[in-house]
């Protein structure tokens, strides 16, 4: 496979005090690459991200993006992630695709959202209301890859280069991603 590197720009979720946004700075991110929103700020989109009422990161965002509570599952998952970015932009929800439809994504210049762990350890798993989910979940945006890494923008971690087998390992831990196009 050619070298890949889309150099989405990265935003820190942890200078903004929200150590669960994750996944709206991952979709920012994608966004701002896309030359959309550009003049959006984090905090402000932050603040229209859907809320689930009852919690259910199926439904919307459990919880709150700036301070983990007991019992919550603060996280919101492709379907209603991907409603939320279709204000933006056609959006494809790549939950179940194997990690070869990924690649072939950034291929066709477009960065994949996806659902992984945080530093890449392995899944704690948890039940919740909901079903069982990683307690570490977290996502990043896959943005290169060569060889035997992948590039990747990481609202806590920033953007580094990872092991292409630890990436898919994980990455196959769940299978979920997005890509707007």
């Amino acid at each position: 496979m050619k070298e890949i590197l889309l150099n989405v720009p990265n935003i820190d979720q942890m200078a903004y005090d929200a150590e669960n946004g994750c996944e709206a700075a991952s979709l920012l991110e994608v966004l701002h690459y896309k030359h959309r929103l550009i003049n959006i700020d984090y905090l402000t989109f932050l603040k229209g991200m859907p809320i689930a009422a009852d919690g259910n990161p199926y439904h919307g965002f459990g919880g709150s993006p700036f301070e983990t509570q007991p019992n919550k599952f603060e996280a919101i998952f492709p379907v209603p992630l991907g409603r939320w970015a279709r204000q933006y932009g056609r959006v494809e929800n790549l939950s179940g695709a194997a990690v070869g439809w990924l690649y072939r994504e950034l291929e066709k210049g477009n960065p994949v959202i996806t659902f992984v762990t945080v530093h890449f350890e392995q899944p704690e798993w948890k039940s919740y209301s909901f079903g069982i989910a990683p307690t570490n979940n977290h996502a990043v945006v896959l943005d290169g890859v060569r060889n035997d890494v992948v590039h990747l923008s990481d609202p806590i971690d920033g953007q580094y280069w990872l092991e292409k087998s630890k990436f898919e390992t994980i990455y196959e831990t769940r299978r979920m991603a997005i890509v707007v196009k």
